[in-house]
């Protein structure tokens, strides 16, 4: 492909990822469609936008014509489905044979594009699960499903516009997710990351992990923008990992720290990411709700990566480093983000439905760029600059958009065949009605399938299932969502894929391996924190008795750094065999409290933490006298 055409190409990409961020704009302000319309618009463009971004990768001949063909299959075959959508839904599952043939390719293009984006495990697990049925109901008991046969099948998943692809995933991506992806774009564009940066350095000052807590506060912050764990890692650890190596962290610790912390975005209030959407969309929870019920369990994450880092810091025997903050950056890009994040808040307090928030995020992020322009007199930025800002918000949004496409035929195989019943029945019979084999077996689940997928795809298959087995087992509504989304999210750190850790480990030069170790042991919390939900639905604003509201509250938080001093050996000063004995013997107590709630257990991780405080402070002081007579003699 000739440089002309590969700019035209180009252009043209701009333009249909331009012309999806405006239409779903003016689709918050006027009622442009109905929901069936506005779905196959939304997915039309996504395919589209899809299949171009594709061909902007160049390639082969062959792989140009194949990618040309599949944009303009997408463009027929929802454009057929856009002009007959009303027959389509009188004649569902009594289709035409072109109706069929349209059904049957809008499938393949939703798989195709789903493993354009995201890779083939995804698809793999759609035509797994699609074709399941046709051998489930030759199979006996438990393994028996129902089939609908291969016509009824294709019209159920895709041209009866109510399910399978056309099913409620699809409207959360058009109506909660792409607005919002798109926002994180044009902040990305305004510079309002600086102020991100910047806060970090400024917090980080003067404490001996202060690297280190600049790659936390700002990756928490951008990632709770962006909700995208690779951008996160690739925007803030291009700067924080090499100062971190600088100032004496290993390439493994400085990657495992900046995973660890980009991770946890997606669980920070008040944006947080795309998940916490998801959830907003698929429950009926209202974000303004989610975003509060997370408040507790962002603190308690970033509470223990702090440790982590701050316990390194001290054991490596690092100087206390202070980089220059750049204040009038900082000062300058704060409205910049503030302003829209304002603007959030208070609509989404006030009842605002989330994709009109989405709107006017969006536009107060350009005018408040605009005006901190015009009040500094600085040349504003160039129209390309906030234009190639919806041009990636589009392009990310296009892949949820595909993706949940592909995940409306999981859902929708699974209910219409009994599979979720089954597997619902099959988490009781295996964990024998017990609540706590239960969680573990959800939460193997959830991470299996968050491990090598978008946290987004495996949080809604695993809630379809594990969520009503887990209620039959008396744990609420919002505490089970709660348990498998955060077991999903952190599945991303998770060995032995761990994608965060494979792309921090790059960007530091460090070893795979050792950055996953040392990700795991900074994440702690994110492993730990869905059980504590059950047990202690305080930390989600649930309903709870004072005495034990607060007696798990602070069992969390000592068995946090209970633990990470038993993985870092230091506490006050280096730990010895017994000191890290005593700290791992306190986090046992306090974590086995929980499920058990007897207050003799969480008596004796105080007695234990306190036993474990006196042995540091005699080794400091032991070490102190001898620093001091090795100076008298000297």
């Amino acid at each position: 492909m000739g440089k002309v055409a590969f700019g035209k190409l180009r252009i043209l990409t701009a333009s249909v990822a331009l012309c999806m961020a405006l239409y779903h704009m003016v689709s918050t302000q006027v009622l442009l469609q109905g929901t069936v319309e506005h779905n196959t618009t939304h997915l039309g463009f996504a395919l589209v936008l899809v299949f171009l971004t594709a061909l902007e990768g160049r390639g082969k001949r062959s792989r140009r014509i194949y990618l040309t063909v599949l944009v303009l299959c997408s463009i027929v075959v929802l454009g057929y489905i856009r002009v007959f959508s009303r027959e389509l839904q009188l004649r569902a599952w009594f289709n035409t044979v072109p109706d069929l043939i349209i059904g049957a390719a809008l499938v393949l293009l939703v798989l195709e594009a789903t493993r354009q984006t995201f890779g083939w495990l995804v698809p793999l697990l759609a035509v797994l699960v699609v074709i399941y049925p046709f051998f489930g109901s030759l199979l006996p008991e438990p393994f028996h499903t129902t089939s609908y046969g291969l016509k009824r099948t294709i019209s159920n998943l895709s041209v009866s516009l109510n399910n399978g692809i056309y099913g409620e995933v699809l409207s959360v991506s058009a109506n909660f997710i792409f607005l919002f992806v798109v926002f994180g774009g044009v902040l990305q564009a305004t510079g309002a990351t600086k102020f991100f940066i910047e806060l970090g350095k400024l917090i980080g000052r003067g404490l001996r992990g202060g690297p280190g807590l600049t790659a936390v506060v700002s990756s928490a912050a951008v990632g709770s923008v962006t909700g995208n764990i690779a951008a996160n890692i690739t925007i803030t650890g291009s700067f924080t990992i090499p100062l971190m190596k600088k100032t004496g962290y290993t390439p493994e610790q400085a990657a495992a720290i900046e995973a660890a912390a980009s991770n946890g975005g997606q669980i920070m209030p008040p944006v947080m990411g795309i998940v916490a959407f998801g959830m907003a969309g698929m429950t009926g929870i209202p974000y303004v709700r989610i975003m509060a019920m997370a408040v507790v369990p962002a603190f308690l994450y970033f509470y223990c990566v702090g440790t982590y880092v701050q316990l390194n810091a001290r054991k490596l025997g690092l100087k206390r480093y202070s980089e220059e903050v750049d204040l009038k950056a900082m000062l300058s890009a704060a409205p910049r983000f503030l302003v829209p994040l304002g603007v959030i808040v208070a609509m989404l307090v006030k009842g605002y439905t989330v994709w009109y928030v989405a709107f006017w995020a969006i536009v107060s992020a350009v005018l408040a760029s605009l005006s901190v322009c015009v009040l500094k007199r600085e040349k504003p930025p160039p129209v390309s600059e906030y234009l190639e800002g919806f041009v990636k918000g589009a392009k990310s949004g296009a892949q949820i958009a595909a993706m949940s496409g592909c995940i409306g035929l999981i859902l929708a195989t699974i209910t219409m065949s009994g599979l979720g019943v089954k597997l619902s029945s099959g988490i009781e019979v295996w964990s024998g009605g017990r609540l706590l084999p239960a969680l573990c077996i959800v939460g193997g689940i959830c991470v299996f399938m968050g491990m090598g997928g978008p946290s987004l795809t495996a949080y809604i298959i695993a809630s379809l299932f594990a969520v009503p087995a887990l209620m039959t087992m008396g744990v609420g509504f919002e505490q089970a969502h709660f348990f498998t989304m955060f077991a999903t999210i952190f599945a991303y750190l998770t060995p032995p894929v761990a994608i965060g850790a494979v792309i921090a480990s790059k960007l530091a030069g460090g070893g795979y391996t050792k950055t996953a170790v040392e990700a795991v042991k900074a994440a702690a919390a994110g492993f730990l924190l869905p059980l504590l939900f059950i047990y202690c639905p305080v930390l989600l604003l649930l309903p709870q008795r004072p005495i034990a509201a607060a007696a798990g509250v602070s069992a969390g938080m000592l068995m946090l750094f209970s633990l990470q001093v038993a993985l870092t050996g230091y506490f006050l000063t280096e730990c010895r065999f017994t000191d890290r004995v005593l700290a791992l013997l306190s986090f046992v107590f306090f974590l086995i409290y929980f499920p058990l709630q007897r207050y003799i257990l969480f008596a004796s991780g105080v007695i234990i933490f306190i036993i474990l405080i006196f042995r540091q402070v005699q080794a400091v002081r032991k070490g102190r006298h001898l620093l001091s007579k090795d100076n008298a003699g000297a």
